[in-house]
């Protein structure tokens, strides 16, 4: 039965036949004393596929979140920034220390069902890799419910270091945003994968450690932000007049941007300066407001972006389109609905229409009434803003990741 095996094959092999396929199994797999230390081979706790199916590994990703997480392959693992919170942290809390290990750093949250499974999961599928000495796991938490995560760790115990981003900062650099991925990073320190399914993760990092590891190679660095979109090319206007029927709150961070449902889809604000109208269907002024409105985000598309926000709602908000033979096709921009009006709250706005604008960085750069809003003024508020872009970039530039969290710093 064994006479088709070569003689000078190594250990016995036993032929077993099940459902008509053969399955050869070794009798003789010596173990080794330190599996820390040990060869790569095939065995149950390394799942191997072939480099054509890799392709399996994927995880399914939204458009805009795969090609974010795959912008930093192929070049040099960001470094660990100053301000992130380090839980269990390691030994050696630094990209280029960890260098000869195969380093795997996935994205979670506290905050949602799917993020506070993502750890365990991963463990799962890790199995005994995840406790080789050339295998480092580190559980990057977003921003999302960031201050929840000290809690939520002393009672999971998680079997992996944590580190805090708060700012949103090193998940950028990462490419993740909202949704779990993972950044998978050779021993020479660059990225290798990114945004594959937990059993995917594990594949990539027993693919990786078959690779040898040469110490004198050094991984591709990311490319530097061309200076000539980020500098700025004026200054802000400067706070002149009143501050409209609203709190004045020119040149302090504007509060947090809520709204209870969208309208329209959701814009893409990343890069953009935004320009908040608090309006309603039954204010006639704000109805004779939208042909300027719609100039304006006509004028700056690609460097504003305009939101319309309604605290009616949403039968309210209906019935008052319909009552004033308004359609989709009469607004240039986004419109959304909070009934509990908390950002118009939070400005104190005690009329309407009021219009905010914010920089990218979120700080209030002017307030008033919408007929008031010139070009001039927009014109001067998008020069003086090193964040907005210069030229349009696709998400996901190579070695670029979009700031996704740094855009929504609200």
């Amino acid at each position: 039965m064994l006479s088709g095996l070569p003689r000078s094959l190594e250990g016995t092999f036993l032929m077993l036949q099940v459902l008509g396929t053969a399955i050869l199994i070794s009798l003789h797999s010596p173990s080794p004393a330190n599996p820390g230390d040990a060869p790569i081979t095939a065995s149950a706790s390394m799942p191997t596929v072939g480099v054509e199916d890799e392709s399996k590994w994927k995880d399914r990703l939204p458009d805009q979140d795969r090609a974010a997480a795959e912008a930093g392959i192929g070049f040099e693992a960001p470094a660990f920034p100053e301000g992130l919170t380090w839980i269990g942290g390691p030994t050696e809390p630094s990209m280029e220390k960890l260098r000869g290990k195969v380093v795997v750093l996935q994205t979670w949250t506290c905050g949602t069902s799917l993020g506070r499974g993502i750890p365990k999961k991963l463990d799962r599928s890790l199995k005994d890799l995840a406790k080789r000495k050339d295998v480092e796991v580190i559980l990057v938490h977003t921003p999302q419910d960031a201050e929840k995560s000290a809690r939520f760790c002393a009672r999971a115990k998680l079997a992996h270091p944590v580190v805090v981003d708060a700012s949103g900062g090193f998940c950028d650099q990462l490419g993740a945003f909202k949704r779990p991925v993972n950044v998978i990073v050779d021993r020479s320190g660059t990225v290798r994968y990114a945004g594959l399914t937990s059993q995917g993760a594990a594949s990539a990092v027993g693919h990786l450690l078959t690779l040898p590891y040469d110490p004198t190679i050094t991984p591709e660095p990311r490319p530097k932000p061309d200076p000539s979109t980020t500098t700025p090319r004026g200054n802000y206007p400067p706070i002149t007049g009143g501050p409209g029927a609203a709190s004045d709150l020119r040149g302090r961070k504007a509060p947090l941007f809520v709204v209870d449902r969208w309208i329209t889809a959701e814009p893409d604000a990343r890069g953009k300066v935004a320009i908040i109208d608090f309006w309603a269907t039954w204010c006639g002024p704000c109805i004779k407001a939208i042909p300027h409105m719609n100039d304006i985000a006509n004028q700056f598309r690609g460097q504003v972006e305009c939101v319309g926000v309604s605290d009616e709602s949403k039968s309210a908000f209906e019935a008052g389109i319909e009552k004033k033979n308004l359609k989709g096709s009469d607004f240039a921009y986004a419109l959304a609905l909070d009934p509990k009006g908390r950002m118009k709250s939070a400005f104190n706005v005690r009329g309407i229409p009021f219009v905010a604008v914010m920089s990218t960085d979120w700080v209030v750069r002017w307030q008033g009434h919408p007929s008031s809003l010139t070009a001039s003024i927009i014109s001067s508020i998008i020069a003086a803003d090193p964040g907005v872009r210069r030229e349009t970039s696709e998400p996901g530039t190579p070695g670029t990741p979009p700031a996704r969290w740094a855009s929504q710093a609200r």
